[in-house]
């Protein structure tokens, strides 16, 4: 697993660095928040997915201050966004929560979520962008000593990955989340694997 780990390090790596003049950063700027939180509104509002603050097209929760927030930049503009929820003892997870359940093993799994690209940097085939956003929440992930990650994955984008050639681990039946019936998925280490294939994959198509 150790040699798996650095393997998918360094591919995640390449594929971040392969969408220059695009970057990937984590960020606390409050300027750059507001971005997020407007990008991720605006998100909501196309969709028709409830949200306190969705009339105002801004998306803001509980879990925000705590999050390591990252931005898609092209040059000063935010285009995209993802981010890192992180266990706490005090608070459940957003996953743990919505499907009444507990990650394995307790207190060593982040979950990713919100991950939204602005309407101009979508409709790539080969999902680019929206794997190097992976690449960035990979990194962030095992740099931190978290020993797997979760999310709340609608079926078509589980479609998606799986067609890819990403596998995730399913932990329940779906569940009405956010207004889509979403899976709640976790990574192993064929969810690892998987990754680096698919990374190393893209990263081939850029050379």
């Amino acid at each position: 697993m150790r040699a798996a780990l650095c393997d998918l390090e360094r591919a995640a790596r390449a594929l971040t660095a392969s969408i220059a003049p695009l970057r990937i950063a984590a960020t606390r700027d409050a300027a750059d928040l507001d971005a997020i939180f407007r990008l991720r509104g605006a998100e909501i509002v196309e969709r028709g997915w409830a949200s306190a603050n969705a009339s105002a097209g801004y998306d803001q929760d509980e879990y925000d201050d705590d999050a390591v927030q990252f931005a898609v930049f092209d040059s000063a503009n935010v285009v995209g966004t993802c981010r890192v929820l992180l266990p706490s003892p005090q608070r459940r997870l957003p996953i743990e929560r919505a499907f009444d359940l507990q990650l394995v093993p307790t207190g060593g799994v982040v979950q990713w979520s919100r991950l939204v690209l602005a309407p101009a940097h979508r409709g790539d085939p080969h999902h680019r962008l929206a794997m190097a956003c992976f690449a960035a929440l990979w990194r962030e992930t095992y740099r931190r000593g978290f020993a797997a990650c979760a999310g709340v994955i609608a079926k078509p984008m589980l479609d998606l990955y799986r067609g890819i050639g990403m596998d995730f681990e399913l932990l329940a039946k779906p569940r009405w989340v956010e207004g889509e019936l979403r899976y709640p998925a976790q990574s192993s280490v064929a969810t690892v694997r998987s990754a680096i294939r698919v990374m190393q994959r893209l990263v081939a198509k850029t050379g």
